[in-house]
């Protein structure tokens, strides 16, 4: 199913779809690597895998890249690549890791 969505999809958004998950494909891995490796801080792997979700649900909805904020404004819903409650779980999930991580950061 997510092949034959991906076909219709223009070029520069299948262009955005493979940049957003190879960036947080990246910046996952690299933070595993910090945590495993260099340092073993909790929060700071809270805050990439944070990260890495957001970029994710960014690459689910490649059509943000490419609208009018006005227009983006104005609609319900902005067409994404799959079911549009798993993009947004993911960027709410996203948002809520990324801020406890960032809570935690200040306390400590």
């Amino acid at each position: 199913m997510e092949s034959f969505v991906l076909n219709n999809l223009p070029l520069k958004e299948k262009l955005v779809f493979i940049l957003c998950i190879s960036f947080a494909t990246l910046i996952l891995i690299t933070g595993i690597y910090d945590f495993l490796i260099d340092e073993f801080i909790a929060r700071e792997i809270v805050m990439t895998i944070g990260v890495f979700l957001i970029l994710l649900s960014a690459g689910l909805m490649p059509k943000l890249f490419f609208s009018p904020l006005t227009n983006i404004l104005k609609s319900e819903s902005i067409p994404t690549i799959g079911n549009p409650k798993v993009q947004q779980w993911l960027s709410l999930s996203g948002v809520f890791i990324c801020s406890l991580g960032l809570v935690w950061r200040l306390l400590l």
